[in-house]
């Protein structure tokens, strides 16, 4: 079987092309599409912006794994319904803004909702988090969605967040610095002020330094304002035995495993790497 994963940007766009600069969706893509291929599988990338009617036709007989699709003209995510695909979702793209927090219990009118058939034709749709799959599921009613319950992050950086786990750490709460409002960082700051933690907002444009601060600090503060599918870097912070201050908006929260922490949670997301495999085999 030969695999297409889609998605709007791959790490290599961005600043540097060393991926610097990515989010959550791009490292996890990328990822994934280094497991198919260490697994021996026939396996292509592109970006949504390049997907032709006459990339579809020469790619008919290929598994498509969709992940970010706002780049695809809609006419042609018609045509893509007539083949198999899958969908691996970061956010929440059958609403056009993405934010289900905006609706009562997280669900949208159906004067609101976009791209039903293409999530109900999917041989499967990826979630993260129970979270993500409920408000899914609420919102569209299907029966083919799957929670792979957690996130992707290759071997080297598992053993490098293994490694961080045990450092020496100070009473400081870290705030990850962010210019997205969905990521909270006044509500988490003002978390810290009015629970009496010392916080440290912490950032840098290099992951493995970034890690390094998280790993530094006792605990995290991360207070999203819409629903977050997964939360690498809470998930991040619990591998390196860092404590996650956090809402109900935290997908990892929802997860039977979110009480785990250090190698066990490491050695948990090193089997999500066989999980996902797994699910994309028997899918198509």
């Amino acid at each position: 079987m030969r695999y297409v994963i889609i998605a709007d940007f791959w790490p290599e766009d961005y600043a540097g092309g060393g991926g610097s600069h990515s989010g959550g969706a791009e490292l996890s893509d990328q990822i994934l599409y280094e497991l198919l291929q260490n697994k021996g599988e026939d396996v292509a990338k592109y970006k949504s912006s390049e997907v032709t009617r006459d990339l579809i036709e020469q790619e008919k007989d290929s598994a498509f794994i969709i992940s970010n699709f706002f780049k695809i003209h809609h006419f042609l995510i018609e045509e893509i319904q007539k083949l198999k695909y899958i969908l691996y979702c970061h956010d929440y793209k059958f609403i056009p803004h993405t934010e289900p927090q905006r609706y009562e219990n997280f669900i949208a009118p159906k004067k609101d909702l976009i791209f039903v058939d293409f999530f109900k034709n999917a041989k499967s749709v990826i979630c993260q988090s129970a979270l993500q799959e409920k408000i899914y599921y609420d919102n569209l009613q299907i029966s083919n969605l799957v929670n792979l319950s957690g996130n992707l992050w290759n071997n080297d950086t598992l053993n490098f967040i293994e490694s961080l786990s045990n450092n020496e750490k100070s009473k400081a709460c870290s705030v990850v610095k962010s210019p997205y409002i969905q990521k909270g960082v006044p509500e988490a700051i003002k978390f810290c002020i009015q629970n009496g933690l010392d916080y440290q907002l912490i950032g840098d444009k290099n992951y493995k330094n970034f890690l390094t601060q998280l790993s530094s600090n006792s605990s995290l503060t991360f207070w999203p304002r819409v629903p977050e599918t997964c939360g690498r870097v809470a998930v991040e912070a619990k591998m390196m035995k860092v404590h996650v201050y956090t809402n109900e908006l935290l997908g990892a929260a929802h997860e039977p495993w979110f009480n785990l922490e250090g190698r066990e949670l490491v050695d948990l997301m090193r089997q999500r790497h066989q999980d996902v495999c797994d699910i994309i085999s028997a899918s198509v």
